[in-house]
């Protein structure tokens, strides 16, 4: 039943054990693949992180939804993403986040081929009935798989409330392709995209989950839950009611649903395993957690507002805040999108290439979206704030996360 939905939970720490269970209770993968399949196995590893942070699909559960897939000797198996746009072009990488997850290891250790697909071949792609995208470019091993499984980790996210198993879709996309769609309507673009390369299986790893603006540990969340289905808009509406979010407020389900004459909603799932009420809790949205911890600041979104300048400012106001300078950020309104007009108090920073035609502006950063150090070299000028000191504790928290990854690899 292609509406069927399995949430079982990991005991004694045996992930294996509830992926082999939520999968055999959704169907399992003998009808999907054969020995002719091609199969591409497409986690999360959306940036370096530290194992079990809830920031990236974990190792663990890669490993053994890829033995599930060597067990049915399918002609090719690939274990393949790409990290999120602009981290194989300067910073981290999609090998580093293969590293820090565990993935690179499984993959030696089973003799599967990892797979880099920023770097990876691509092809333009008409998107049939299409939202926002006319064509998009995805990456050849994609779509040349005749079996996709999504492995996504059980998050939220700042503009879409949840990251599951249809935005995971996005890693087929190489490179800078990723930034388009969040130019043109996050949402939508995530339809369209699935119009053209749809996983057909969906195991979330929610394992660990991380809510907020994703900074570990603090946005950590512990569920010890595994959730597979046939069909990643079913599999991705229990993800979300297990965060506590309502799934008529994820667009890309809904538009999705509406495309394929399905229902997102619960009351048209078939749920099996663990129940459903009895682990649901509640994530804290992004911005949740951004206006609890600074309050100084003012956010202001226009329609065209996207992940891309939401999560680089997020960003360099945590590294202004931890470097000292909360007290000089009162005041501070920050213009995300095509607004035309807003009134301030002599710190109002436009952001990004839409919102550069704002009125009212005392400064303004270009790029779409803009550099971090761009970003925070303005906001300290708006702020009267070093922007040397905010960089030097922007390099040692990373160097920290980095160092927490690279002890978590050599365990």
């Amino acid at each position: 039943m292609t509406n069927r939905v399995a949430i079982t939970r990991v005991g004694a720490g045996d992930v294996e054990k509830a992926v082999r269970e939520a999968v055999a209770l959704a169907g399992g993968f003998d009808e999907l693949i054969s020995s002719a399949s091609r199969v591409l196995v497409k986690p999360n590893q959306c940036k370096p992180s530290p194992r079990h942070s809830g920031c990236q699909a974990d190792g663990d559960v890669v490993e053994a939804v890829t033995r599930l897939v060597l067990e049915r000797n399918p002609r090719s198996v690939v274990i393949g993403d790409g990290a999120i746009a602009g981290y194989d072009f300067g910073g981290f990488s999609t090998q580093e986040s293969f590293d820090s997850s565990g993935v690179a290891e499984v993959a030696s250790r089973l003799g599967v081929e990892l797979r880099n697909l920023n770097s990876d071949a691509f092809q333009e792609v008409k998107v049939p009935g299409a939202l926002v995208m006319d064509s998009v470019r995805i990456a050849k091993t994609a779509l040349e798989s005749d079996v996709i499984i999504s492995v996504p980790v059980l998050k939220t996210h700042i503009r879409t409330h949840a990251t599951l198993a249809l935005k995971n879709m996005k890693g087929v996309m190489p490179g800078s392709e990723k930034r388009k769609s969040h130019r043109l309507g996050l949402d939508q673009a995530i339809v369209d995209l699935c119009s053209v390369v749809r996983p057909h299986y969906a195991v979330i790893d929610a394992t660990v989950g991380m809510q907020g603006l994703w900074q570990y540990p603090d946005d950590t969340r512990e569920m010890g839950l595994i959730v597979a289905g046939s069909d990643a808009l079913y599999t991705d509406i229990v993800g979300a009611a297990l965060m506590g979010i309502d799934p008529a407020q994820i667009m890309h389900l809904q538009y999705l649903a509406e495309k394929e004459g399905k229902k997102a909603a619960l009351d048209a799932i078939d749920i099996v395993g663990e129940p459903l009420e009895d682990n649901k809790t509640h994530f804290r949205t992004g911005f949740d957690v951004f206006q609890s911890r600074y309050p100084e600041v003012d956010i202001v979104q226009g329609e065209s507002a996207c992940s891309g300048c939401t999560n680089e400012l997020v960003s360099a106001i945590t590294y202004m805040k931890q470097a000292g300078f909360e007290e000089q950020m009162k005041g501070l309104t920050v213009v995300i999108g095509d607004v035309p007009e807003v009134a301030g108090s002599g710190k109002v920073v436009a952001l990004g290439k839409c919102a550069a035609g704002l009125k009212g502006a005392n400064a303004r950063v270009p790029g779409c979206p803009p550099k971090e150090d761009a970003m925070i070299r303005v906001l300290c000028e708006v702020c009267d704030a070093d922007p040397e000191a905010v960089m030097a504790t922007m390099a040692d928290a990373r160097k920290k996360l980095w160092d927490a990854s690279s002890s978590a690899i050599k365990r």
